[in-house]
């Protein structure tokens, strides 16, 4: 029985201010038909499987045994045989200490880059949100730009600054504060540590993949992210996030047959991917509606969330070598 539920609570919105309106790439639909007036909008479709990034070497995802309680299939989706690795879940994959730090400091960034709750996205698939994108949280190593380096035989520096770690030794996660950085760019107070904790998780995959910069997607207790069909042109094959602050039910269903569908329970502290057939041939969605805030019979309450999310940019034909200006 999941008995933690309630001990999430929303905040309330912050004040409005104007400010410009940001782009979050993970929720640019592949198709926005609507349907004849006066109806709702017809499904999204979904792109050819063709057209679908392929990673470079093979992603191996499982599933932890402590995240097999966190996903339900349907009997149609098991019996069509999906992979069920293309959806992978591992609950308290980040301590409570470490959840407290990264909280704090999203919360700083959306209060300097994104201090409004934007009521309508543009391709209409997501409503009272906050985002942004945190460059300085992405070593270069990881990037697009480090890619394109190491294939091309040319060195890269781990960062363009590498400064002692900022955070003062008071118990907390840092255990010396002479420690350094180990070249992440410690702009930040505490980036030099959230930089270690999302090392983790970029450390899951193959050391082929280019990272774009994590992205904040801040939903408000009364927000939603509505169906939609990633487009493939936006990103490469995986994205997936570090669920902060309060809990969410996330529903993937097949564009063709929305009884082939998973459900999975997204709780703070827990990291989520999708990839593959689940990301491009599913829509998927976090709604208010009563039917997606139960999970086994629990109600689960709408609360503030966020989302750090992480995205692999999507590799040229002719690899990445190819970007290098000659």
């Amino acid at each position: 029985m999941y008995k933690s539920l309630s001990l999430f609570h929303a905040k309330p919105c912050l004040r409005k201010v104007a400010l410009p309106q940001a782009t979050i790439v993970s929720t640019r639909a592949f198709s926005d038909a609507q349907g004849p007036a006066g109806t709702p909008p017809q499904r999204l479709n979904k792109p050819d499987i063709r057209s679908i990034p392929r990673p470079k070497d093979p992603i191996n995802l499982a599933t932890p045994p402590s995240g097999e309680q966190s996903i339900e299939y349907s009997p149609e989706f098991l019996a069509q045989g999906y992979d069920k690795h293309e959806i992978y879940v591992h609950p308290e994959f980040i301590t409570d200490e470490e959840h407290d730090l990264l909280a704090k400091n999203c919360e700083k960034k959306l209060r300097r880059l994104a201090s409004t709750y934007e009521m309508g996205h543009f391709d209409k698939r997501i409503h009272n949100y906050r985002e942004c994108s945190v460059g300085a949280w992405l070593p270069n190593m990881r990037s697009v730009a480090g890619r394109v380096a190491q294939e091309t035989g040319r060195a890269v520096d781990p960062d363009p600054v590498d400064l002692p770690d900022r955070r003062p030794s008071s118990g907390g996660i840092s255990s010396s504060s002479s420690s350094r950085s180990g070249g992440w760019t410690t702009v930040g107070r505490d980036d030099g540590e959230i930089r270690n904790v999302l090392d983790r998780v970029w450390s899951l995959f193959p050391n082929s993949l280019a990272w774009l910069p994590p992205h904040i997607l801040d939903l408000h207790q009364d927000g939603e992210i509505l169906p939609h069909v990633d487009n493939p042109e936006y990103s490469g094959f995986v994205v997936g996030g570090l669920t902060l602050l309060g809990p969410a039910v996330s529903t993937f269903k097949h564009v063709d047959d929305p009884h082939v569908r998973v459900d999975v329970l997204l709780e703070p502290r827990s990291l989520y991917f999708m990839t593959d057939r689940i990301r491009y041939q599913f829509t998927h969605e976090i709604t208010v509606g009563a039917g997606q805030r139960v999970w086994r019979g629990v109600p689960v309450p709408r609360a503030r969330r966020i989302s750090l999310m992480f995205r692999d940019a999507k590799q040229p034909e002719k690899g990445w070598g190819s970007l290098a200006v000659q």
